[in-house]
């Protein structure tokens, strides 16, 4: 039953677009539990972190979280392997070395790194703020997000062809994010509020940005076997050019749940609309098919 209720439970916008919500509320189990889970799918036109990577991409991630009161602990580590292998990258012998292919300029949109390994640990914290007179407590849940990525690179000499340098770097993001709830008249406005920091060195396109951004949640919907629901993200990333309001990201999920396997099937639609100084607004639709199951279930009462 629990598993159930997580995989239904409504989604924040997803970082990445694999990544199924994991929320439990505290007031749903007696004692702490234990959670091991596999994802599994693909998706057209792949966006790292708001960079899209040209490319389909397919991954698969085994995630572990442990629920204790209040808390969550997550341990995530994801295979994401695109359909084109690295570019070959090449630098002349002038000094100072110039690499090809050319870097994107300071305020366009950065290149995603390759897909790879990535690790993510994730400690949330649940807490019940008053709903109003006669209205049960509502459940939100604040999380501090940290993850790394290791990127190599292998360069080229551009006139021999030969290996002449080998780039040991990576990328390392923390977030904090934390569900909201307000009401405007009768109707309940469920949402995220998200403030990020990505670097990555060691590379030959060595980049940081910040991203804050705010995620509207709207209700979901029975259709048939089918759960569907939206949400609606619209943010300001740096180091980009152009607006400060570069971000416009709204995503249709559909979503079933098999009783016979008890496998999570997700498929979303995410068109994301950005802007950078040198490209002006560009709408990147990206498209996911993944399935998540429990692998093992624990609870310690």
């Amino acid at each position: 039953m629990l598993v159930s209720l997580m995989a239904t439970a409504v989604i924040a916008q997803q970082r990445p677009i694999f990544d199924p919500d994991d929320f439990v509320d505290p007031r749903q189990r007696q004692g702490s539990l234990f959670i091991s889970r596999v994802i599994f799918g693909a998706a057209a036109n792949f966006v790292d972190d708001y960079r899209p990577a040209h490319q389909g991409a397919g991954l698969i991630e085994v995630a572990n979280s442990y629920y204790g009161k209040q808390t969550q602990f997550d341990y995530k580590h994801s295979e994401v392997r695109g359909e084109h292998g690295p570019a070959d990258v090449f630098r002349c012998g002038c000094n100072p070395p110039i690499y090809f292919p050319t870097p994107a300029p300071p305020d366009a949109t950065p290149a995603a790194p390759q897909p790879g390994p990535k690790d993510t640990f994730t400690f949330g914290w649940y807490h019940s703020v008053d709903a109003g007179p006669a209205e049960p407590r509502i459940m939100l849940r604040y999380r501090l997000t940290l993850s790394r990525q290791h990127i190599g690179t292998d360069v080229k000499s551009i006139g021999t062809q030969q290996d002449v340098e080998h780039r040991s770097g990576h990328e390392q993001s923390i977030g904090l994010d934390a569900d909201t709830h307000f009401r405007i008249g009768t109707h309940d406005v469920w949402g995220s509020l998200v403030y990020a920091t990505t670097s990555r060195s060691g590379t030959i396109d060595d980049r940081r940005q910040h991203e804050l951004s705010y995620t509207s949640r709207f209700p979901g919907r029975a259709v048939g076997p089918l759960l569907v629901r939206a949400t609606l993200t619209i943010g300001a990333i740096s180091d980009r050019g152009g607006r400060t309001l570069n971000l416009i990201n709204p995503a249709f999920e559909a979503f079933w749940h098999n009783n016979a396997t008890q496998a999570n099937v997700h498929l979303i639609y995410s068109p994301q609309t950005l802007d950078s100084g040198a490209e002006g607004w560009r709408t990147h639709h990206q498209i996911a098919l993944f399935v998540d199951r429990a692998l093992y279930v624990k609870l310690f009462r």
